[in-house]
């Protein structure tokens, strides 16, 4: 058929059985997962941007009695989609009884896969079973009327998933790193069904292909914790309450050091000098000047994103990194050395946003922590003679 219609055809053969027992799920499962991946490989490599998939109408009555079945909420109950991302299925008003009619009439050739007649799997028991049953029994238009309750929940549902999306994008935020978290300070207030949804919407940011019921009802319960609470979804996704904010993240990336730039060069240069760096990750860049103290009016009064330090206080290379084990520092203007991990703590830093917190330090130590305090070693001083202007932002 593609040889008469000049279409490219692409073929791939899976040995599903052995991949279904090294993956330790279903056969179905498997052969559908494979079959999205081959389409997806077939997309990038011929830029092609529409799969067209042949999904009918007694498919879709097929599917919502499957999820309502296990238990399914509203979602499920619509069944499937019509258009979900580059799948598209044009048949999907059209029962089975119209397609091979048409077949038939224009004799067009089909195949029949011989796995559809066999009562093993549950999708075949509801084909060959259960909706008969159900015509025979209560109503020769269930299909029809299965049909229609999808139509109305579709409706419905993009009516709530607008308003629940409102909410959602007032409440969400998304971290240097890269960490989703929500604010939870106006939650509290919120319907169930908009509790839950808040959920949903964040799994699916955080990655989550496949949301369970359970999953939601855990971040819901985690959200109602008081204190500090942790708990792991599906073994890869970490899910954090810390104060007013639930976090969703995946096991962060360490921060690799970066030079930001040689003090001596930078003194040996004229006033003025400067540079901006991006780092990779956590997504934020950070400028350094070289200026005279007379440049700056108030230090007092910039903002929390810059900091100012003497350069001739600086050893050597300044470097951004993570934190480490143990570190200490000395805060400004105050006695003594402290943990860093301390010191976060008081100042109610957020631990799930430790890892990806930018410091900068030189070859004696740190010099500073962005965003939050200076280490007191390179404090200016009416002495100071050349100073660095630091500052941080996110991009």
């Amino acid at each position: 058929l593609c040889r008469e219609k000049q279409i490219p055809f692409f073929y791939e053969e899976v040995d599903i059985p052995a991949l279904t027992d090294g993956l330790k799920s279903g056969v179905e499962a498997t052969a559908r997962n494979q079959r999205y991946l081959i389409f997806k490989a077939v997309c990038e490599s011929e830029q092609i941007d529409k799969i067209a998939l042949g999904h009918h109408r007694d498919d879709r009555v097929e599917t919502i009695l499957f999820n309502l079945c296990r238990g399914s909420g509203r979602r499920g109950l619509i069944g499937i989609p019509p258009v979900r991302d580059r799948i598209i299925r044009p048949l999907y008003d059209l029962s089975k009884e119209e397609i091979l009619s048409y077949l038939q009439k224009n004799k067009v050739a089909f195949a029949i896969d011989h796995s559809n007649k066999s009562l093993i799997h549950t999708r075949n028991r509801i084909r060959h079973k259960v909706i008969p049953m159900l015509e025979k029994s209560i109503s020769a238009s269930v299909v029809d009327n299965i049909t229609r309750l999808s139509d109305i929940l579709t409706a419905e549902e993009r009516f709530l998933n607008t308003l629940a999306t409102k909410r959602y994008k007032r409440i969400h935020h998304l971290s240097p790193g890269g960490k989703n978290w929500l604010d939870l300070s106006q939650q509290f207030g919120y319907d169930e069904w908009l509790v839950r949804r808040l959920m949903m919407l964040l799994m699916a940011d955080a990655g989550l292909v496949e949301i369970r019921h359970e999953d939601i009802l855990a971040l819901v319960d985690l959200c109602r914790t008081e204190g500090h609470k942790r708990l792991q979804i599906r073994g890869h996704l970490t899910a954090e309450k810390a104060g007013d904010r639930l976090y969703l993240y995946h096991q962060a990336i360490k921060i690799e050091p970066v030079v930001l730039f040689d003090v001596t060069t930078l003194r040996d240069g004229a006033a003025g000098k400067g540079k901006k760096v991006k780092l990779n990750f956590p997504r934020i860049w950070i400028r350094y000047e070289y200026l005279s103290p007379d440049r700056v009016t108030d230090i007092r009064h910039q903002p929390a994103t810059c900091a100012f330090i003497d350069a001739d206080k600086i050893a050597g290379l300044i470097t951004v990194g993570g934190i480490k084990p143990g570190q200490r520092f000395h805060p400004f203007n105050r006695p003594g050395s402290k943990k860093v991990g301390d010191f976060l703590t008081d100042r109610k830093y957020p631990r799930p946003l430790r890892d990806e917190l930018p410091i900068l330090s030189d070859e004696k130590g740190i010099v500073w922590i962005t965003g939050l305090e200076i280490d007191n070693r390179v404090r200016l001083t009416k002495r100071s003679r050349k100073m660095v202007r630091l500052e941080y932002g996110q991009y």
